[in-house]
């Protein structure tokens, strides 16, 4: 616990740091900070995220801790487990975070990029600080782990700390992070209308279904995407905030646009299985369910495509293995 609250105080001096500079005019992304500027943020950025990392070392062998007493939503997600739902929202968080970055780059390599990207990593380092503290302090029990399937309690025992960091979900907080940051730098950058609404749509609906996957895989309750979803949220619009960056340029139907995607999204993942209708791309490998037996990663179905010299010159090979 204590080891926990020294990282809650590097949160809160984050936030001191940055809120001093936050009392003054709106400031343009295109231009050119101190050296002042860029040493705070950018030394803000790097230790969050290695604060992080020596909170997973000091903290990797912790045992259970807080669990809710039944509730409705949380408990028809319990004992949930699918390896492929997990596998595919790393997928689709990988693309939550890089996809604001390359719009970024889309603008051209500038002092506005440049900006842009350090206030996006800062708000990805917060997050991923304050998201890291409460699993740490809360300790909860992954949904899977109330499950009474012999391979699960032996995958649990194998997962150690992990299988005890349900509260709340770091790819849910991370993802929204990333879709309001992403979405706010990226309005602030171009007055392409069309652009700018289908940033927000697709940033939200992919940081919806690595939400939902995650209780879908049994990593995390619905309170635990949905504490994430709003952190995310929160820390994605707080700190271009922080930064004097002018958010009263967000459109009202940006914002919107972003709900109903995300309501979509959660809607749709109810009732529809989304590594179900992958299997075709084979972006989901078995298993998808405990019915299936648990087998090694490797034993999954994979294709690649590889680079290839020939005798007449280059091309392409597929590998893979057939069902």
């Amino acid at each position: 616990m204590q080891r926990a609250l020294v990282f809650v105080s590097l949160a809160l001096a984050w936030l001191s740091a940055t809120t001093r500079q936050a009392r003054a005019e709106p400031r343009d992304l295109s231009e050119v900070q101190s050296d002042r500027y860029y040493y705070l943020h950018g030394g803000l950025a790097a230790a969050g995220f290695l604060g992080t990392a020596v909170e997973q070392i000091l903290t990797s062998h912790h045992r259970p801790g807080y669990d809710l007493d039944a509730f409705g939503p949380d408990d028809s997600v319990r004992a949930n487990f699918s390896e492929s739902s997990a596998h595919l929202s790393d997928k689709t968080l990988a693309l939550s975070v890089t996809g604001p970055l390359l719009l970024q780059m889309s603008q051209g390599f500038s002092t506005r990029m440049g900006n842009a990207s350090l206030i996006y990593a800062e708000a990805l380092s917060l997050n991923v600080l304050m998201a890291s503290t409460a699993k740490i302090v809360v300790r909860r029990p992954r949904p899977y782990t109330h499950t009474k399937d012999p391979r699960l309690l032996d995958f649990m025992d194998r997962q150690g700390a992990d299988a005890y960091s349900s509260f709340y979900s770091g790819h849910a907080s991370t993802s929204f992070t990333a879709a309001t940051a992403g979405s706010v730098l990226y309005s602030l950058q171009t007055d392409e209308l069309v652009a700018r609404h289908t940033v927000w749509g697709v940033s939200f609906l992919l940081a919806g279904m690595t939400a939902q996957l995650r209780a879908r895989a049994g990593r995390h309750y619905r309170t635990d995407i949905w504490v994430g979803s709003v952190m995310g949220v929160a820390t994605g619009a707080l700190v271009p905030a922080l930064h004097r960056l002018d958010l009263q340029q967000v459109r009202a139907t940006e914002l919107a646009v972003a709900g109903g995607a995300l309501g979509v999204t959660m809607l749709l993942s109810e009732v529809v299985d989304f590594c179900a209708a992958l299997d075709v791309l084979r972006l989901c490998g078995l298993p998808r369910d405990v019915d299936v037996p648990l087998r090694d990663a490797s034993l999954v179905p994979r294709w690649k495509v590889l680079p290839q010299a020939y005798g007449g010159g280059g091309g392409l090979s597929v590998v893979g293995e057939l069902l």
